[in-house]
C-alpha cells in the first residue's frame, strides 16, 4: 500500500507541475489557473476519478489515436462528480495529455513554435467557455482529437488540417472533386483577424503542406460564419472580417442563427433589443438582426497563388 501511494503520490505532483507549467506558458488567466489546480487536486484524491484519469492518460501514450469517443462519454457520465464540470474535467484531461504530444511532435520534427501555437487552443475555448457558462473548462471537446492525433495545426494566426473536398466544384478552371486534397481553414477567437497576419498564415500553411500538394493546385477551404455574405451588408468596407472572405469563392451559404454565440456569448438568447454594443460588430450585428435579418455561415473555396 505504501509503495502504491507513493507511486500515486509522485504522478499527482506531476500532474500538478504539468498544469502549473501548461497554465504558465499559456497565459491562463491566475484565477483560471488556480481553479484549475483545486479541481486536479480533487480528481487525485478521488479514487474513481484518478483510475480514470490515469487508465486514459497510458492509452495515449500508447495510441495517439484512441477511443476518444468513448473518452468523452466517460467524462461527461461524471459531470458534476465531487462538485467538478465536466467542461473542466475535459480541459484537465487533454492539458495532461499535452506533455506525450509534445514528444510527438519532437519525434516528427515539427517545430516547437507550431505545438505551442497549436496547444494554445485551449486557451481561446478556456475563454470562451468561461464567458459563457462560467466554468474554466471547454464546452467544445469533440474538437480536440485532431490536434492530438496531429492532425490539425495553427500556423501563425489560423488553424489548418489536410482532408479532402468532399463535394464537387468547378470554376475558372479549378476542379475539385470528392477525393481532391484541399486544406481546410479555422479561425480561433484570439483577437482581431488582421489581413497580414491571416495572409502570412496562408504562407506558412503552404510551405508546410508543399509535399502533399506537388504540382497540384494548393487550395484553402473554409466552412464559417465569417463567410457569411451578407458581411457585405452588416459589416464596413474596411472591416477586417471583409478583407477574410474577399479571398473566398463563396460556394454554399445558409441563414441560421445558431453561430451568434460567438459573437455575444450567450446574451443573443435574451433578445435582440438587449444585445450588448460595446464593439463595433456587437453593433452592426444587433442592427441587423433588430431589423429583422438572420445570421448565417458559408462554405468557400480559395485557390492559393503566392505573392
Amino acid at each position: 500500500m505504501t509503495v502504491y501511494k507513493t507511486a500515486r503520490e509522485e504522478i499527482l505532483k506531476d500532474w500538478q507541475a504539468n498544469l502549473q507549467d501548461f497554465a504558465s506558458e499559456h497565459e491562463f488567466p491566475v484565477e483560471a489557473t488556480e481553479s484549475l489546480q483545486d479541481a486536479l487536486e480533487i480528481i487525485g484524491a478521488d479514487d474513481r476519478l484518478y483510475a480514470i484519469f490515469r487508465t486514459w492518460e497510458e492509452n495515449y501514450w500508447k495510441d495517439p489515436a484512441m477511443d476518444y469517443q468513448t473518452l468523452w462519454a466517460t467524462l461527461e457520465a461524471l459531470d458534476g462528480t465531487d462538485g467538478i464540470s465536466k467542461y473542466t474535467l475535459e480541459l484537465l484531461f487533454i492539458i495532461g495529455i499535452s506533455r506525450r504530444t509534445r514528444e510527438l511532435y519532437e519525434e516528427q520534427g515539427i517545430s516547437m513554435e507550431i505545438f505551442h501555437d497549436s496547444m494554445a487552443d485551449m486557451h481561446w475555448k478556456l475563454l470562451e467557455c468561461h464567458k459563457m457558462y462560467g466554468i474554466w473548462g471547454t464546452f467544445v471537446i469533440e474538437w480536440f482529437p485532431w490536434w492530438f492525433r496531429l492532425k490539425r495545426f495553427a500556423l501563425g494566426r489560423l488553424q489548418f488540417e489536410l482532408t479532402t473536398f468532399g463535394s464537387e466544384y468547378e470554376k475558372e478552371g479549378l476542379i475539385l472533386h470528392k477525393d481532391s486534397p484541399v486544406i481546410n481553414v479555422h479561425i480561433p477567437s484570439c483577437g482581431p483577424l488582421d489581413p497580414e497576419a491571416f495572409k502570412a498564415s496562408y504562407a506558412k500553411a503552404a510551405e508546410f503542406y508543399r509535399e502533399e500538394f506537388q504540382d497540384q493546385p494548393l487550395v484553402f477551404v473554409c466552412n464559417s460564419w465569417l463567410l457569411f455574405p451578407a458581411h457585405k451588408e452588416i459589416l464596413p468596407e474596411h472591416s477586417n472580417i471583409r478583407a477574410f472572405l474577399s479571398d473566398y469563392d463563396v460556394y454554399e451559404t445558409n441563414e441560421d442563427n445558431g453561430d451568434l454565440w460567438r459573437i455575444y456569448y450567450g446574451a443573443e438568447e435574451k433578445g435582440f433589443e438587449n444585445l450588448p454594443e460595446n464593439t463595433g460588430l456587437e453593433r452592426a450585428y444587433k442592427k441587423w438582426l433588430v431589423d429583422g435579418h438572420m445570421a448565417g455561415y458559408a462554405r468557400g473555396v480559395y485557390l492559393y497563388r503566392p505573392e
